[in-house]
């Protein structure tokens, strides 16, 4: 019945079906960093935009990516180098300390002297600090693409003295292992050095 009054039947409107109406799957764009819009937009044709058209006049789009990698191998090579600043550093502390060690044992004419034994821990401990700087570089390096060649690189231009002994008796067992054998420890590589020895880079 319509409201009016009139006692007449309203008209039946039809309703579209869920199923008739059309639909479309948005897929999401690839992923863009904000250079690499600009950098598009920058190299439109589109010469309407007088903005664009003043960065074309100062700006060549090709070279944003160039510019980025400069500076990331800045700030990587900035990285090494205070890493070898630290290796040198812990180095030049075992130099001071075994200047005083030396003169300890000048002094005293044994190594069994506490002022001695405490000196040579102190080295011992520089020693420790720049082991571990110099591990710390290797990992740097490797990790900036660093490869081939790597590990003998650093050890060779950052070379750490041998621990030094904290009695006589413990120099006297060192010695003796040197002079049984005749010759160095053998040094056991890691897969890295295989790999280098092998070919995989060659």
């Amino acid at each position: 019945m319509r409201g009016d009054g009139t006692g007449a039947s309203a008209p039946a409107v039809r309703r579209r079906l869920s199923s008739e109406t059309p639909y479309t799957i948005k897929v999401p764009g690839p992923s863009t960093t904000t250079w690499e819009r600009g950098a598009l937009a920058v190299k439109d044709t589109d010469v309407s935009n007088p903005y664009l058209e003043a960065i074309r006049d100062t700006h060549d789009p090709s070279m944003h990516l160039k510019t980025i990698e400069d500076e990331l191998k800045g700030t990587i090579g900035k990285a090494l180098g205070k890493q070898g600043d630290k290796i040198l550093f812990a180095v030049h502390r075992m130099k001071e300390e075994f200047a005083v060690y030396e003169k300890e044992i000048e002094k005293h004419e044994t190594l069994d002297h506490p002022d001695v034994q405490s000196s040579a821990k102190r080295y011992n401990e520089f020693r420790k600090q720049a082991i571990q700087a110099r591990w710390e570089l290797m990992v740097h390096r490797q990790a900036a693409g660093f490869i081939v060649n790597n590990h003998k690189y650093v050890m060779e231009h950052y070379p750490v003295s041998e621990p030094l002994p904290l009695s006589t008796s413990e120099e006297a067992e060192r010695a003796s292992e040197s002079s049984e054998t005749g010759k160095p420890r053998k040094q056991f590589g890691d897969q890295l050095d295989w790999w280098q020895k092998i070919g995989r880079w060659r």
